[in-house]
């Protein structure tokens, strides 16, 4: 190397050493005046009562030979990344939220300078933005965004528990020496939200099952909970107000006034009219016509039995052929068909269902036991009142018929009819709003003997629920069926056939005109004469009725005491005080005198026996007191022995004192009076006849809906104004020791 050579190396030498002192005096003076403008700063920011910035205490000699002030971290506060609030700092400007705000726009170039000088800070910064990237457990939850609520939901600002005052603030200011300082990890110091002042707990948000446990409930959980509160308030409303509003028609209507419902043999169309929806005519057997009289009841069970489409059931359908009191014909041989009276047509809420079987008697008679539509809707109940063939049609027993049937068996045709009436009913009654398990059996007079008698039959056990029957025969039968055969024998030689092909030949006017006289009608309102002709219609065939009603009633109780089966069903028995009253006896005098009264007893069986008397100790010689003895002797003491002394089951007496101002208007209840009542048929024009009605449909409604009655299950019960306690009948007890009662009742 030459001389030249090294001389130029010193040069260079010389320049690099002048140029590194150069740059140790401009950092020494950059470090002068930052340590001045600390100063200056920290005295502003203590007289304006700004943030504490506490000053250093000691130094500590970097490798570069500088000191550098350790930084104070106040208790509460955590190192964050520098990037992360250096970023964040216009935006705290902006919110007037920063803890720290830049002076001097010279600040801003120093902490540049300083960052150009100080290569090593950006290696720093990566290490920290590494870490930043590697959370820990804490910063994971610090940096989730903040939700509210127990299901971890964003709820609106409102329900926000919030506090301005309380963000994070930068707990110390960042300064030159920070930026010079190699050690330095890029972390601000942060103070973060306290939850607690007392106890100095950082705020975290527990899960539900820790907030329960430690009953520490915030603003989210009451409203959410008052939330649900008030929607379930809101649906019970809604139910309570939907069910008070009225039950909705399963079906629309069409043109506004007919519905349409399902049998087992088809579709049919009822009418909605005066609340209600009624249905007339729905055939439940098979025509009894041709081949099929004096046949024992068909049911529906085939399809080519039945009618193609939609039956129409508006107007109603003909009776079953009869005769009437006065010697009319009414009514046609095609027949078997019911009438249906229901509030509603729903499945959801089946009602009580109540059978009507009526007749004045078993050879014919209109009864008033007919639908209601006032009470199928204000008392919800289902009325179903079926024909059932009467007469010669519903009960003619002959040998010449028994033999067309093995085993060899006639009569009871009626009682038939009743027992698939029935088992229709418990098919189809749930299209009509029906409840098949809550059945009554409403029987009135004749009605109301048959019903009796369907009691005692195996076969229809389970297709009611209970029986409630008003002014019945206690007369049944005990013959055997030849017997019955032989004293119709008057009947085949009055129509002039001798085999069963001839009878169903002839016409149905012909079978009315062979039935004798004697067989028509009933002994209700006569006294008993001595040697009197009884005859009962129903006959124990074999195969509906098999032993004397006593006998199965007797058998049934037995069971029920016992406990094998409960096949007795609840049965109430009734009648009126003057149910012997018909307007036949009343017009045989026009003026009935004590003397004419007691003439008429004494010309009956009971002045044959010298009772007199002892009867008039109990009744008025009047035209009502002769009413009541023969009401006595037929009905009225019959039941009572009936339903006291051997079934034990309870009986009602309705008394003139309510439902007198019927027919007579003097006080009197007649034979109808109880049914009427029932059935809001009752001409009810005096307050006192507006409670009997009152107190009847009580009774009456009360056993429909709750199968016993509103009071004693046993007694009597006396029903006028009010309902009360009928402690005895003494002329019922003369007339039963004295063997008048029940050997004379009436016959159906």
């Amino acid at each position: 190397m030459s001389t030249t050579d090294i001389s130029q190396l010193d040069n260079e030498n010389d320049t690099k050493t002048l140029d590194k002192k150069q740059i140790e005096a401009e950092e020494k003076e950059v470090m002068l005046k930052s340590e001045n403008l600390k100063t200056d700063n920290s005295d502003d920011k203590k007289n304006e009562g700004e943030g504490p910035v506490r000053a250093a205490l000691a130094g500590e000699v970097t490798e570069q030979g500088r000191e550098v002030k350790p930084k104070f971290i106040p208790i509460g506060a955590i190192k964050m990344p520098g990037f992360f609030t250096r970023n964040s700092d216009k935006d705290k400007t902006k919110e007037d939220e920063s803890g720290i705000e830049k002076d001097t726009e010279h600040e801003k170039t120093l902490e540049k300078t300083d960052e150009d000088l100080n290569p090593k800070q950006h290696l720093g910064f990566l290490q920290a933005f590494t870490k930043f990237l590697q959370p820990k457990d804490n910063d994971k939850e610090r940096d989730q965004p903040k939700r509210f609520g127990i299901f971890d939901v964003k709820y609106p600002r409102m329900f926000k528990k919030g506090n301005t005052n309380q963000e994070a603030t930068l707990a110390s200011m960042e300064t030159l020496e920070d930026k010079l300082d190699p050690t330095n990890d890029g972390m601000e110091n942060i103070k973060l939200d306290v939850a607690d002042q007392e106890e100095g707990k950082v705020a975290t948000r527990l899960p539900l099952k820790e907030r329960i446990r430690q009953k520490k409930f915030i603003i989210d959980d009451i409203m959410v909970c008052a939330v649900i509160v008030l929607v379930l308030l809101a649906v019970i409303v809604g139910i309570i107000v939907g069910a008070r509003a009225g039950p909705p028609n399963d079906r629309p209507l069409r043109l506004g006034r007919f519905i349409t419902t399902l049998t087992t043999c088809g579709p049919v169309e009822g009418i909605y009219d005066e609340g209600v929806y009624k249905f007339y005519g729905i055939p439940y057997a098979v025509p009894p016509i041709g081949e099929k009289r004096f046949t024992y009841a068909q049911p529906l069970n085939n399809i080519s039995l039945c009618w193609n489409g939609t039956l129409q059931t508006h107007e109603p359908t003909p009776l079953c052929l009869q005769l009437l009191e006065n010697s009319t014909i009414t009514g046609e041989e095609d027949c078997l068909t019911l009438d249906i009276f229901t509030p509603q047509v729903r499945y959801d809420s089946p009602l009580p269902v109540v059978v009507l079987i009526g007749a004045n008697s078993l050879s014919g008679g209109i009864s008033p036991a007919q639908p209601s539509a006032l009470y199928a809707r204000t008392k919800e109940v289902v009325f179903v009142r079926p024909n059932f063939r009467l007469g010669a049609f519903g009960f003619l027993a002959l040998d010449i018929l028994s033999n067309t049937k093995y085993p060899p068996t006639s009569g009871n045709y009626g009682l038939s009819d009743l027992l698939v009436a029935l088992q229709w009913i418990q098919y189809n009654i749930k299209h009509f709003g029906g409840d098949a398990e809550s059945v009554t059996l409403l029987g009135h007079r004749a009605g109301a003997t048959l019903t009796a008698a369907l009691t005692t039959a195996t076969k229809a056990q389970k297709l009611y629920s209970r029986v409630w029957l008003s002014s019945a025969s206690v007369i049944f039968p005990g013959e055997p069926l030849q017997q019955s055969q032989s004293n119709n024998e008057q009947f085949k030689q009055i129509s002039k056939c001798s085999d069963a092909d001839c009878l169903r030949r002839i016409t149905p006017t012909e079978i009315l005109s062979a039935t004798p006289d004697t067989w028509l009608g009933n002994n209700i309102d006569s006294l008993p004469v001595a040697n009197e002709l009884k005859r009962s219609w129903l006959v124990l065939d074999g195969d509906y009725l098999r032993v004397h009603a006593y006998e199965s009633w007797d058998a049934q109780r037995e069971a029920k005491e016992k406990g094998k089966e409960k096949v007795f069903k609840p049965m109430v028995f009734g009648t009126t005080t003057h149910s012997g009253h018909t307007e036949l006896l009343r017009m045989k005098h026009m003026n009935w005198t004590a003397e004419i009264v007691e003439r008429t007893v004494n010309e009956s069986y009971i002045g044959e026996r010298n009772l007199t008397a002892s009867v008039f100790e109990h009744f008025n010689k009047t035209y009502e007191g002769l009413v009541e003895l023969i009401t006595s002797v037929r009905t009225l003491c019959p039941l009572v022995s009936l339903a006291r002394l051997r079934l034990a089951a309870p009986m009602y007496v309705v008394t003139g004192s309510g439902a007198g101002g019927g027919v007579l208007g003097s006080g009197m209840a007649t034979v109808d009076s109880d049914v009427e009542a029932i059935l809001g048929t009752f001409e009810s024009e005096m307050p006192e006849q507006r409670r009997f009605m009152s107190a009847m449909q009580q009774f009456f409604y009360y056993f429909v809906w709750h199968g016993r009655l509103p009071g004693p299950e046993t007694g009597l019960v006396a029903v006028g104004q009010d309902l009360l306690p009928l402690h005895g009948l003494p002329a019922c007890d003369l007339l039963i020791r004295e063997d008048v009662v029940p050997r004379y009742a009436h016959v159906d």
